[in-house]
C-alpha cells in the first residue's frame, strides 16, 4: 500500500471533486428565481444576461470608450446601478404589454443586505398585498417592486399586481412549449427570445424607397427563436418558423432580397458595411428559415464607426 502516499491521496481527492463539480449548462438555463415569476399567458420571453455581458469584448470596447450612456441614465431614472447590481434580466409580453423580471444582488458580505430605494428620490409609493411599488397606483401606471431580497418586478401596474397574486402559482406558471424552446439555444449567448406570438399580415402596399419592390408581401410567422453572442464580436443567429413551405419560401426570398438592397445603397466609401452584409447567410429547409451571421471584431468597430459618422448611431 505504498501508493497511498499523502501526495497520491491529495491527487485523487482533487480529481473525485472535479469529476463530481457540476458542469456548466450548454443551453440556456433560466434563473430559478425569475422563471416562476413568468406570466401565465407570456407568448414572447427574452433575456439579458447582464453579468455574462459584462465580460464581452464589444461591451469592454464600449464601456473604455464611454459609449454607455444608456446604463448611466439607467441608474438615474431607477437607482439601480445596472452593470454592479444585476445579474439577468427577464422580459415576458403577451404581445400586448410587458413586465420586467431582474435579478438583482444587494446584500454585501458580512450584512444581512440593504434594499437600494426603486425609482428617482421622492418618486410616489403605494402599497399592495404587504409589498411597497415605487410608481403610480393606475390602471395606465407604471410600476416596481422587490419581489424579494433578489428580484425586482416592473412593468404595467397592473402586470406588476398581477405578478404578485401568482405568487402562489395559482395561475399555472410559465408556458411549458415556450420554456422548452428556450432550452435549445446555447448558453453561450448573451441575449436572446424566444415567440410564439405568431404573425399572420401583409407589408403594406406603398412602401417607400427601395423596399417598395416588396410591397404587399405576405407575412406568416408561426415562432422566432433568437440569440446574440459578443463574446468576440457579433455572432447571432434566428429561427423563423412559417405556416408553411410556400409562404416560408416568400419569406425566405424576401429576406434575402432586403439584404440585396442594403449592400446596393451601401455608397463606395463605406466597403466595411459590404462585408457586413455579406456576412449574413440566409438558408431555408421546409417551413422553416435560419439567418445567421458571424462579424468579427474588427469589422463591429469599423461599421460602429462608419454608423457614427452617418449619425445613425
Amino acid at each position: 500500500m505504498g501508493f497511498l502516499t499523502p501526495r497520491f491521496l491529495t491527487l485523487a481527492a482533487v480529481v473525485v471533486m472535479t469529476a463530481c463539480r457540476p458542469q456548466p449548462s450548454p443551453t440556456i438555463v433560466l434563473d430559478p428565481a425569475l422563471a416562476p415569476l413568468i406570466p401565465h399567458d407570456t407568448v414572447i420571453l427574452s433575456g439579458i444576461r447582464i453579468d455574462q455581458l459584462k465580460k464581452t469584448e464589444l461591451y469592454t470596447k464600449l464601456r473604455a470608450e464611454g459609449k454607455l450612456k444608456p446604463l448611466a441614465d439607467f441608474e438615474r431614472e431607477t437607482g439601480i446601478d445596472l452593470e454592479k447590481k444585476v445579474f439577468d434580466i427577464l422580459l415576458a409580453s403577451n404581445a400586448k404589454t410587458a413586465v420586467a423580471l431582474v435579478r438583482v444582488q444587494f446584500a454585501t458580505e458580512g450584512t444581512a443586505g440593504v434594499e437600494v430605494p426603486l425609482g428617482k428620490p421622492g418618486a410616489p409609493r403605494f402599497g399592495y398585498k404587504g409589498y411597497t411599488l415605487t410608481g403610480e397606483d393606475s390602471e395606465k401606471g407604471f410600476a416596481a417592486t422587490y419581489f424579494n431580497r433578489s428580484v425586482i418586478v416592473a412593468g404595467p401596474t397592473p402586470i406588476v399586481k398581477s405578478v404578485i397574486d401568482s405568487r402562489d402559482g395559482s395561475k399555472g406558471g410559465p408556458p411549458k412549449a415556450l420554456l422548452d424552446r428556450v432550452k435549445t439555444i446555447p448558453s453561450s449567448n448573451q441575449v436572446w427570445g424566444v415567440s410564439f406570438a405568431g404573425i399572420q399580415t401583409a407589408l403594406p402596399s406603398e412602401i417607400p424607397g427601395p423596399l417598395g419592390g416588396l410591397k404587399s408581401l405576405p407575412i406568416d410567422i408561426r415562432s422566432i427563436v433568437g440569440a446574440v453572442d459578443l463574446s468576440k464580436g457579433v455572432k447571432a443567429s434566428a429561427e423563423i418558423v412559417s405556416g408553411d413551405e410556400k409562404n416560408a419560401g416568400k419569406l425566405n426570398d424576401a429576406v434575402k432580397g432586403i439584404i440585396g438592397i442594403g449592400r446596393l445603397s451601401t455608397p463606395d466609401s463605406a466597403p466595411e458595411l459590404l462585408k457586413f452584409y455579406d456576412a449574413i447567410q440566409v438558408t431555408r429547409e421546409r417551413d422553416t428559415i435560419r439567418v445567421a451571421a458571424d462579424v468579427p471584431m474588427n469589422l463591429v468597430e469599423q461599421v460602429l464607426a462608419a454608423l457614427s459618422e452617418r449619425k445613425l448611431i
